[in-house]
């Protein structure tokens, strides 16, 4: 069995523009903020950019219906400053799918003292599967050389 690293399979399945389209996408993202309307430009987000097509959503059917009245206007805006001739499509998007999720801040690890390396170490004594054994072994070994180094 072959095993592909992440960079690999990335590589694999993403197009080869991902990198150009994906920086195309912010710097259109970017335009937008800068020339609609406050609070408009807070509520769209380019979701995608291909040949045919930019697309722009939002979650408020009423910022769409507004950028739907001025789409001729945005659209040669992009086309001239950017020098394309994709269409500007406007799409109505609920809200969760347009936030980006983040994930929690954990914080710094907890500090694992000599007493708990000791027990783990001497947990591990007692286990009859070898391989879990020397796991057990190996995690307490990595924890002692962590404490001494800090300390």
């Amino acid at each position: 069995m072959t095993t592909k690293t992440l960079a690999q399979w990335s590589k694999s399945v993403l197009p080869d523009n991902f990198k150009q389209v994906s920086k195309q996408t912010l710097v259109i993202q970017q335009f937008l903020m800068e020339h609609l309307p406050e609070p408009i430009n807070q509520q769209v987000s380019v979701i995608n950019f291909s040949a045919e097509e930019i697309v722009v959503a939002t979650s408020s059917p009423q910022v769409a219906n507004y950028l739907r009245l001025y789409v001729a206007e945005v659209q040669q805006q992009i086309q001239e400053t950017f020098q394309l001739s994709q269409k500007l499509t406007i799409r109505t998007t609920p809200a969760s799918l347009l936030e980006i999720e983040r994930p929690p801040d954990l914080g710094k690890p907890t500090k694992v003292s000599n007493q708990t390396t000791e027990n783990i170490s001497r947990s591990a004594g007692w286990i009859e599967d070898e391989n879990l054994k020397q796991s057990l072994e190996s995690l307490a070994n990595t924890l002692k050389d962590k404490t001494k180094s800090k300390g």
